[in-house]
């Protein structure tokens, strides 16, 4: 899932946050982030406006993101003068899976029809924690054709709780 540009900007996040110690309060600064870019999109917009010069960018940033770690928001304005500024969530990505995959986290995907609420989320990462025997975390992804239920892929592994799967399921047996 991840792309060149974003990786490469990820790993070079990772390696200064491995050199600080400071990998797990980086990774909980990126996850906050996350969160409020994609609440924020209009503030995504002016990051990447045409309209401003790059050091009016830079401005904007430094003056909203003020407690944000020095070595994340020098990334970001890296991405501005770099014209870059458009992968920043997939960097953000990236980022969070070089730091899962230092603790043994494995990540993985949740389809449903409609968005999840983050505690039925943390449900379903413990049960499946439980059955992968190692710690996860799921990214939600919405996929209509589902009818309803969720399906969880996790590297090779799929639980599928669909209700189309399960109509499968009962068509496939009664034509036995």
């Amino acid at each position: 899932m991840r792309n060149e540009i974003a990786d490469r900007y990820g790993q070079a996040l990772f390696s200064l946050a491995e050199d600080s110690k400071k990998v797990s309060s980086l990774q909980e600064e990126v996850r906050t982030l996350r969160a409020i870019l994609n609440d924020n999109p209009d503030f995504m917009m002016v990051l990447d406006s045409s309209f401003l010069s790059v050091e009016e960018r830079k401005e904007i940033l430094e003056k909203t993101l003020i407690a944000v770690d020095k070595d994340l928001l020098s990334l970001i304005k890296i991405l501005i003068e770099n014209h870059r500024i458009k992968y920043l969530n997939d960097v953000l990505q990236s980022f969070n899976s070089y730091c899962n995959d230092s603790f043994g986290v494995k990540e993985g995907l949740l389809y449903s029809t409609e968005p999840v609420d983050k505690k039925t989320i943390v449900e379903i990462e413990k049960q499946i924690s439980n059955l992968e025997s190692c710690k996860i975390e799921l990214i939600n992804k919405i996929d209509p054709s589902l009818i309803g239920g969720v399906k969880v892929f996790i590297n090779d592994h799929v639980y599928d709780g669909t209700i189309k799967n399960r109509l499968e399921e009962l068509r496939n047996s009664l034509l036995k």
